[in-house]
Formats: structure tokens, C-alpha cells, sequence
């Protein structure tokens, strides 16, 4: 049997870890940080009952039974940004949502509206009515080191507010995959399904991160949690009560990491870089000059370390910005200058394939391709019949795979049966397709 681990979007800290701190330090810090952080309940639509002949309410007035519908539940956790009612969470714990509601410190309970989202960083604001609450600090998590203690605050599993400790593993590297490029904190204390959108604080008790991802074969924290920086959230979030979304630089080209190999076969005489595999027709790219094949090296002074760095620093860039670009072309070195534009938006809703849709359950695509992760069932549901739970990740539909929720709507698109190949636990069970 093969193993596979997965990312998992966190919508829950597990068994608190020895503390790196002085236990009372650690106790002040949480202490003070406590009345900042928040538990989010959700309601997303569900899917009529599984026998909507027994299962059924009466329409008096049309004389014909209508199918009973269930709602299905989420929570994760957010972080109070300001004393008026700004919160900060994920955007796949609010995705989707029909209602929100807040559980404050001291067990206060009010409804919250989606002010904006960003799907891009994972990032969601929320506003409540109410007042003189306490806001987290926000730290600068550019100062960050590798071994900093740092710990946890969030709502895993429905146990209440849990606190966990540890360090941070790595920074700097865009280990938890979106299509921005973002750096992620990496560290080891324990986060869980519930934590998304939880805080993680330095050892000042300030926000250095959002927690927001885990890479784990069972679904438990294995030791391996990402966290968003502070600083692109703080940016993200400014945006989005700005102007409603975050405008990113647009350059127009596709881009290739240098292997070892493929640095050698270009008589590259320094390490980093990245190849460039395409440009975009009328792009900001192509009015500069890029062309295919070319090896960008630097941007604005800087040397590019891999491919994952241009993108960052291209798409935390303003639109309207030149960017100076180091090449290399058929070995001579170049200059570049391109003006970026404005990311375009994704393509309208009919442009896109008919999104994957499992009756009575809530599906979200794993980052990198990893396959389609259920993360709500509806107990009375036919999903929930065939067998499939909360937690399971579908990699195949009839032995090809789900790479996402596309491909798994084509593979599920008129068909009278299908089989689902699911990781569960770190084994593979195969279910119909409800």
C-alpha cells in the first residue's frame, strides 16, 4: 500500500505540547491574548434527504411533498483585529456560509457578516457589532527566526479553546502551495481541523501568523502546520476593507524551477533562477522583451533564489510598477524593464468546468493537485450512505485522477455509477459515487 500525505485546510490545537517558554510566562502571555481569539460556527446549505417519500414536509397549498432539507455545519477560529468588530479568519471556514456566528470570550454569541475574502491567501474579514473589544497585537513576522518559540490558540474538534506550544520549523518558503506564491510559516506546534484562521503568537504574545494549513496522512497534527506571516495578512486584510479585493502584479509569464540538471545543460555559472515557459500574447512580459527560455536571475537588485521567490515578489508588487529584470539569454546577461499590470480575474463561472458536487457534503480542492478533501457530511445524506466521511480525500474517479474539483465533476458528469478511490488514515478504500 502506497503512503500518501496530504495538505488539509484546517476548518480545529490538539494535546497541548511541552511548552519552550517558562510555564507562568506562557500563562500571562495567553492569558492576555485569550480575550482576542474567537471560535466561528457556520451553516453552509445542505442536500435533500436521502427518501424524500418518508423524509418529506406537506405542501398543503400544492398538495405534493417536498423534500426536507439539512444544513451542515462548520467552525474554525478567528482573531479580533480591532476594538469595533473586525475579525480575521480563513476564507475556507467562511466559504460558502449561509450564516456565521461568533463565540466571543466570556461566551458571548453574536452574528457576523463577510465583509471580504481572498481566496488567493486563504484570508477572510468578518465584522460583528460590538464594541470595546481587545485586538490582537500585531507582531513583524519579517523578524522571525527558525527555532523562535511561538504558540497556538484555537478550537479543535469542538473541545473548546486549546492552547499548543513549539517552534518554528521554517520561514521564508512557499511550502504550503497557492497560486500567489505566499510564504508560509512552518512549525511544529500542534494545529488541528478547527485551528484555521486561528492565531499563531510569538513569544510577546503577538500575531506573527494565521494558522491556516497542515500536511498530515491522517488528518491530526503530524508535527508539520503552516501559518500565513502576519505582514501579508496585515496587507490582505487593509486591502479588503479598503477596496473589497487585493490588486496583485501582473507580469504574463509561466515559470520553471532550475534542477541541478537543467542548470548544467544551461552553462549556468550560479545557482538559483528561473526558466521562463511561457509568454502571455500583449502580457506586460511580452512588451519588455521576455521571451521563452529565458532565465530570470534577478528582479529589482535582488537575485531570484527559485521560482517560487519571482512569483511572491512579482505578485506583492502594485500594478503599474516597473520591475527590473536580470536575465540570461543564450548565455549573455540582459537587462529588462517591464511595467506589471493588474492580475486579470478568473474566468466568469460558465467559463469554468461544471464544478464536482456530492450530495449532502462539502468539497474543497487540496492545494498542489493533491485531490478533493470532504469536509462536511450530512448524516442523513447519500453521501453519508455510500460510506465516505468528513476527513476523506478522493484521488480517482474510475482510476483517473482528482486532481481537483473540475476534474472530479468531469469524471462524475453523466455517469449512472462511478467508483471513488478515498485516502482515509493513510490507507486507500474505494466507495460508489453517491
Amino acid at each position: 500500500m502506497t503512503f500518501r500525505a496530504a495538505i488539509f485546510l484546517l476548518s480545529a490545537v490538539s494535546p497541548v505540547l511541552a511548552a519552550r517558554l517558562p510555564a507562568g510566562d506562557l500563562a500571562d502571555l495567553v492569558e492576555k491574548t485569550l480575550p482576542s481569539v474567537v471560535r466561528i460556527l457556520t451553516t453552509r446549505p445542505g442536500s435533500p434527504a436521502v427518501n424524500p417519500s418518508v423524509n418529506a414536509a406537506y405542501d398543503g397549498a400544492r398538495g405534493s411533498a417536498k423534500p426536507r432539507t439539512k444544513s451542515i455545519g462548520g467552525e474554525g477560529s478567528g482573531v479580533v483585529v480591532s476594538a469595533d468588530g473586525y475579525l480575521l479568519t480563513n476564507h475556507h471556514v467562511v466559504d460558502q456560509a449561509e450564516k456565521i456566528t461568533i463565540e466571543l470570550a466570556g461566551d458571548r454569541v453574536l452574528p457576523a457578516r463577510l465583509v471580504a475574502a481572498d481566496p488567493a491567501t486563504d484570508l477572510a474579514v468578518l465584522k460583528i457589532e460590538a464594541a470595546n473589544l481587545t485586538p490582537i497585537a500585531f507582531g513583524d513576522s519579517a523578524r522571525l527566526r527558525v527555532g523562535e518559540s511561538v504558540f497556538a490558540i484555537g478550537n479543535p474538534f469542538g473541545v473548546g479553546t486549546t492552547v499548543t506550544s513549539g517552534i518554528v520549523s521554517a520561514i521564508g518558503a512557499p511550502r504550503h502551495p497557492s497560486d500567489t506564491g505566499e510564504d508560509y510559516i512552518q512549525t511544529d506546534a500542534a494545529i488541528n481541523p478547527g485551528n484555521s484562521g486561528g492565531p499563531l503568537l510569538n513569544s510577546a504574545g503577538q500575531l506573527i501568523g494565521i494558522n491556516t494549513a497542515i500536511i498530515s496522512p491522517s488528518g491530526g497534527s503530524s508535527g508539520i502546520g503552516f501559518a500565513l506571516p502576519s505582514n501579508i495578512a496585515r496587507r490582505v486584510m487593509n486591502e479588503l476593507r479598503a477596496q473589497g479585493h487585493v490588486n496583485r502584479g501582473y507580469l504574463g509569464i509561466g515559470l520553471q524551477p532550475l534542477s541541478p540538471a537543467l542548470n548544467d545543460a544551461l552553462n549556468l555559472d550560479r545557482p538559483g533562477g528561473a526558466i521562463i515557459t511561457d509568454v502571455a500574447e500583449a502580457s506586460p512580459a511580452a512588451q519588455a522583451g521576455l521571451r521563452k527560455g529565458d532565465v530570470v536571475m534577478g528582479i529589482n537588485g535582488r537575485p531570484v533564489r527559485d521560482f517560487d521567490r519571482l512569483r511572491l515578489a512579482i505578485a506583492e508588487a502594485q500594478p503599474g510598477a516597473p520591475v527590473q529584470l536580470a536575465i540570461e539569454r543564450e548565455g549573455q546577461e540582459q537587462m529588462l524593464t517591464a511595467t506589471l499590470a493588474e492580475r486579470p480575474a478568473a474566468p466568469a463561472a460558465s467559463d469554468q468546468p461544471d464544478p464536482a458536487e456530492l450530495p449532502g457534503a462539502i468539497l474543497t480542492a487540496l492545494p498542489g493537485e493533491l485531490g478533493v478533501l470532504i469536509t462536511a457530511v450530512d448524516p442523513a445524506g447519500d453521501t453519508a450512505e455510500a460510506g465516505l466521511r468528513p476527513g476523506d480525500i478522493i484521488v480517482a474517479i474510475n482510476r483517473q485522477p482528482v486532481t481537483g474539483l473540475a476534474s472530479l465533476g468531469k469524471g462524475l458528469a453523466g455517469r449512472k455509477s462511478a467508483v471513488l478511490e478515498v485516502i482515509r488514515q493513510g490507507g486507500t478504500l474505494f466507495f460508489p459515487a453517491p
